[in-house]
């Protein structure tokens, strides 16, 4: 008996000891992953770091900030040396110029970037889009506040760029551009000039006699990273002319990656945008657009179309498909019912007029009315038909009866 009392104690202690095993065995209470505010899948295996605490931490911290100001939308709240973005968050060291904590919704990828010789003078802020210059403005760091977290950094001289991964990100390099993951963030690196690219351990070292150095991630919630990669190799060859981003409170984001070229937002209603895209280069070029269902709405089945010049462009079926395109063409990408992403080719520049409509089957066109004010004229009442007949056949018949009498 006390055998038997004692192998069914032992059971209940290994039972025991197995429960919270079965209950951290669910996809829903799995602490490696998890999603953040923005719906994305992220990693939580390092969350215990440090850094990736303080990303966590900013980026809740900025949200709350923002909401209680009203801030809504794409734009950078400034509280001492910290940035706080709808998607972006970073601090800027007032000594060095150095970009520090830089985030993506939280996910840390950088605990740094900063430039060799670079002397930093100051920083400055237009609603999307913060500025850090040296002295004598040969280099500006542009950093964005859009789904695509880009980061350009321009340079007139030869420098050196060093970007210091956050713990658990990872970088490796194909055809000279460099692939960043972090969690389930994936995001890019290509520089126009550059002379070298190394990756050792953590650190991404890129030299560059001037040009353009661009960090891009894939947007927030839209994964269609062979588009992304390809897109990147595009502005390195100049033919990517604009990315542009629209928003909750319709505020936007226009990211120029051709100097030639120059995109604007006209208006945006609930089911209508209107962009103007310009280029003094006549050559074709691709305009990126990310849109969230905020400013411009749509329902799931709602089909979206784009004009170019009040005239529908042709839709092809494949990112791939619009890379070799040689006529006006866009391709979208609809993941959901939140963001839409649309990649637009135009074959010819001067200056032309895109609409994005939901729909409905043409873009709502321009009317001019005219009111004329006219002087009444006068009219004479016309003459009842049958009149005249009805008038000669009395007269007859009256002539007809006097005939009789006599």
């Amino acid at each position: 008996m006390a055998k038997i009392l004692k192998l069914i104690a032992v059971f209940l202690v290994l039972t025991m000891l197995s429960l919270p095993v079965l209950g951290d065995s669910g996809n829903g209470n799995s602490k490696d992953a998890g999603r953040n505010d923005s719906g994305m899948m992220v990693s939580r295996n390092n969350d215990n770091s440090s850094m990736h605490q303080q990303a966590r931490e900013m980026y809740d911290n900025g949200s709350r900030m923002r909401e209680s100001e009203g801030v809504r939308g794409m734009g950078f709240m400034h509280r001492g040396d910290n940035s706080y973005g709808n998607y972006v968050t970073f601090t800027v060291d007032n000594t060095t110029g150095n970009v520090l904590n830089f985030a993506i919704a939280g996910i840390a990828v950088f605990d740094s970037i900063n430039i060799s010789g670079f002397d930093f003078k100051g920083s400055s802020t237009d609603g999307a889009q913060t500025k850090i210059f040296n002295t004598n403005g040969s280099i500006v760091i542009q950093l964005h506040d859009n789904p695509a977290a880009v980061i350009d950094i321009k340079a007139d001289v030869k420098t050196t760029i060093t970007f210091n991964l956050a713990a658990g990100a990872s970088a490796t390099k194909q055809d000279n551009i460099v692939t960043i993951t972090a969690g389930n963030l994936t995001a890019y690196i290509a520089s126009e000039k550059a002379t070298t690219i190394d990756i050792t351990g953590s650190q991404i070292t890129i030299s560059t006699d001037n040009g353009d150095t661009i960090f891009r991630a894939s947007p927030v919630n839209m994964p269609h990273d062979d588009m992304e990669q390809r897109f990147m190799g595009e502005v390195m060859s100049k033919r990517a002319g604009a990315e542009v981003s629209v928003g909750e409170s319709d505020q936007s984001s226009i990211v120029n990656y051709s100097e030639d070229t120059n995109v604007s937002v006209d208006s945006v209603e609930s089911n209508h945008m209107r962009m103007t895209v310009e280029s003094s280069n006549h050559s074709g070029k691709f305009i990126l657009m990310n849109l969230d269902n905020s400013s411009l709405t749509w329902i799931e089945g709602q089909n979206i179309t784009l004009y170019l010049d009040n005239k529908p462009m042709k839709q092809v079926m494949t990112e791939a498909e619009l890379y070799n395109a040689t006529e006006s063409s866009f391709w979208i990408n609809m993941t959901g019912t939140n963001r839409v992403q649309a990649l637009i080719y135009i074959a010819s520049f001067s200056s032309h007029q895109v609409d994005v409509v939901v729909g409905t089957p043409t873009p709502t066109p321009t009317i001019t009315t005219t009111t004329t004010t006219e002087t009444p004229t006068a009219t004479a009442t016309p003459k009842t038909p049958g009149f005249e007949i009805a008038f000669g056949a009395l007269g007859t018949a009256a002539a007809y009866m006097m005939r009789r009498r006599v």
